[in-house]
């Protein structure tokens, strides 16, 4: 049959697939569950006003969800990523930042110059750093708290041990050191920019997985919210597609739904075993955003700032970055064992660096399942399948990322450009 494929799932790497097959001249569906795009990262609305299921942040290495963003993008309006140089401030204990000088000599410039750190400290650091930007032979059984048992404590406690549940949402001592240490080099082993800190301005559906979709259909596409498939039937010359209203023959299928939801769909196709099998092992971590309302006139010194010894990580001011003055972000990544008053901890934290005054109304978002625990020798599947029709996509794909953004755009590309080259 004429090229005719269906995407099941409208999250980023659904519709960055999407993307790249209307482009490709292909004919595409796009079926998303829900009313909203963008999966595990997409807009809400909470007290009137467009927040997002949980505050993201993005890398300068994530070049792929980069081009995508700009690429889609009218010339005429403006960016929608703030990029700032890396920079960790975490009063009143530690701070670092990397000046603008060519990678990695900007990290072990901000490493050397970081306060709260001892020299000897420093210079631990910076040994450690480079060693592991140079580093091929981290075993895929070290975890990350075995990875940096050579360095401080502190170092520890305040820098590595951070940027491992920051950048892996898994706890230190049951994440991959490999990809730990890949996550590291993309970020620092590249070019300076590599590692800035990229903040949206908009929501996040809008950034990236409506105009997609705006894109596909403009290209004689067909997008479909708020139509959940129920059914997959796969033959050797079709895939049928079933929904609560009808079925439709595919000549391939892009699986773009999150690796818990596989089973759900797969379980009748014996080619996918395998790949059922697999995630069936993973495990899940969960991310809170504690979104809090402060007088309008409020406002932190810096758009963000990274916190310690509570629940949450990073704090965010989205009056700097999306225009909502007074509106905090308070982020905990791995809360796994959350307590049930995490807000009033995170509140606390916030206290430490800065007195907003009372709230006027607070909202906690939890994603039980936001990502897959990034465990060592975690075995992740091929965009391929033994099905020659069907074919995955996500941020739990093969790939060298954990499970981000970049991940799920690079995994999306790489699915419909496999399916294209089949053609």
């Amino acid at each position: 049959m004429k090229p005719r494929v269906a995407v099941i799932g409208g999250g980023w790497a659904g519709c960055a697939a999407a993307l790249t097959l209307a482009e490709a001249g292909i004919a595409v569906t796009l079926f998303e569950a829900g009313r909203t795009l963008g999966g595990r990262a997409r807009s809400v609305d909470i007290e009137g006003q467009p927040l997002d299921n949980g505050q993201h942040i993005l890398l300068g290495a994530y070049e792929q969800t980069l081009q995508l963003i700009d690429r889609l993008r009218p010339a005429a309006s403006p960016d929608g990523l703030w990029r700032l140089p890396l920079a960790l401030n975490q009063p009143p204990d530690f701070s670092l930042a990397c000046p603008r000088l060519p990678a990695p000599l900007h990290l072990l410039a901000g490493l050397l110059g970081a306060r709260g750190l001892r020299w000897h400290d420093k210079l631990a650091a910076a040994r450690w750093a480079h060693g592991l930007l140079n580093d091929t032979d981290t075993s895929t059984h070290l975890s990350v708290s075995q990875l940096t048992r050579s360095q401080p404590e502190k170092l520890r406690r305040l820098l590595w041990h951070p940027l491992c549940v920051s950048a892996l949402n898994t706890p230190p001592d049951m994440a991959s050191a490999r990809v730990f240490r890949d996550t590291i080099r993309a970020a620092f082993g590249g070019r300076n920019h590599h590692s800035d800190l990229l903040l949206p301005r908009r929501d996040l559906t809008a950034l990236f997985p409506a105009p997609a979709a705006a894109r596909v259909i403009e290209l004689g596409g067909e997008v479909r919210p708020s139509c959940r498939v129920t059914t997959l039937d796969a033959a050797a010359d079709a895939v049928t597609v079933g929904t609560r209203d009808a079925s439709t023959a595919y000549s391939h299928v892009i699986l773009a739904v999150a690796p818990q939801h596989l089973a759900g769909l797969a379980a009748a196709i014996p080619q996918l075993e395998p790949v059922l099998h697999g995630v069936a092992a993973f495990a899940y971590q969960p991310i809170a955003t504690a979104y809090v309302q402060y007088d309008p006139a409020f406002r932190l010194e810096k758009p963000l700032f990274a916190l310690t010894d509570g629940p949450a990580q990073f704090v965010f001011d989205r009056g700097q970055s999306h225009g909502q003055p007074g509106l905090l972000a308070l982020v905990a990544s791995a809360a796994a064992n959350l307590p049930a008053d995490w807000m009033d901890l995170a509140a606390a934290q916030l206290q430490r660096i800065a007195r907003p005054g009372p709230p006027r109304w607070r909202k906690s978002i939890v994603e039980k399942q936001a990502t897959y625990a990034c465990v060592p020798n975690m075995a992740r599947p091929a965009v391929r399948t033994a099905h020659p029709r069907i074919f995955l996509a996500g941020d739990y794909t093969a790939g060298p990322y954990p499970a981000t953004l970049e991940s799920a755009t690079l995994s999306g590309v790489q699915s419909a450009r496999t399916l294209l080259e089949q053609l």
